[in-house]
């Protein structure tokens, strides 16, 4: 199996402020925050932390739910501003969105009544009325694909998770969802103020082929539990690669295997990054 798929990958990320931070590849290191012996010595770690692209907000603010209704307030110097109610379906703008609006170029002004519902502005924060510790945040976002991908919408990967605060996860159809990304948050503290920074990413879009979320819908899944229900082959495979894992002359064993694999298989496309050996 050659790793390829059936059709080129391009994506477009494209955001409605035009000081955003850019979106960008996900870092494997997590900006060299991962422990090293992870990012060395486990490429499963590693392949993930650094699988999609990184999506940040559009500035620094911060979420605080009180158990009844949330609130959210600009940030100057990490500390908050002006907490604002979002209870009763108000939304949360941004103060210089409309502006943003009004640099549209020429040939976008004849459509900018598609921001008409928001106040000719940007919407950024609404909480559900019916339950408000949901809160829908708009990053000004608009992603492309090319045909036959998606995009799975998610926390970054092993990025530590914020204390009070759940990411939705979703798988967008971009191929032809040319629209804002949703982002549902849902705060989980009482009292917990959320920060949120520009400079730091909120989530991580991910590609996947329509064709891998078809196979597995069909997919067939099979499960054994306890040794007897093992298949020999499988038992084999698993206790060769147990016995070179123990062998304290040999670390890596994963990347090495990977290594391995590349020399005697042309066709082989190891996920992540397969350095040379290294001299046990």
């Amino acid at each position: 199996m050659s790793g390829t798929t059936t059709a080129p990958l391009r994506v477009e990320i494209y955001s409605l402020y035009g000081d955003a931070k850019p979106s960008e590849a996900a870092s494997p290191s997590l900006r060299g925050s991962l422990p090293a012996r992870a990012v060395q010595q486990c490429p499963p770690v590693a392949a993930a932390s650094g699988f999609g692209w990184y999506v940040y907000p559009p500035i620094d603010f911060a979420l605080r739910w009180d158990g009844q209704d949330t609130e959210w307030t600009l940030l100057t110097e990490n500390e908050p501003t002006r907490w604002r109610s979002l209870a009763g379906g108000y939304d949360g703008k941004l103060p210089d969105a409309a502006d943003e609006l009004q640099a549209a170029p020429e040939q976008f002004r004849g459509d900018l009544d598609i921001f008409d519902r928001y106040g000719a502005s940007i919407p950024f924060l609404d909480a559900d009325p019916r339950s408000a510790n949901t809160v829908e945040l708009v990053t000004g976002v608009v992603a492309r694909t090319s045909p036959g991908w998606c995009l799975i919408a998610r926390g970054a990967p092993n990025w530590p998770a914020q204390r009070g605060l759940q990411l939705y996860e979703g798988v967008v159809e971009t191929d032809w969802y040319t629209s804002l990304l949703p982002t549902i948050l849902r705060l989980t503290e009482a009292g917990q103020v959320v920060r949120f920074y520009r400079n730091i990413p909120l989530m991580c879009l991910q590609p996947v082929h329509r064709s891998t979320l078809e196979a597995f819908r069909n997919a067939e899944l099979v499960t054994g539990e306890g040794l007897p229900a093992w298949p020999a082959d499988v038992w084999s495979d698993f206790v060769a690669l147990r016995r070179r894992r123990q062998d304290p002359e040999i670390r890596s064993s994963y990347r090495r295997e990977q290594s391995r694999r590349v020399r005697e298989n042309a066709t082989y496309q190891p996920i992540g990054v397969v350095e040379a050996d290294q001299p046990t």
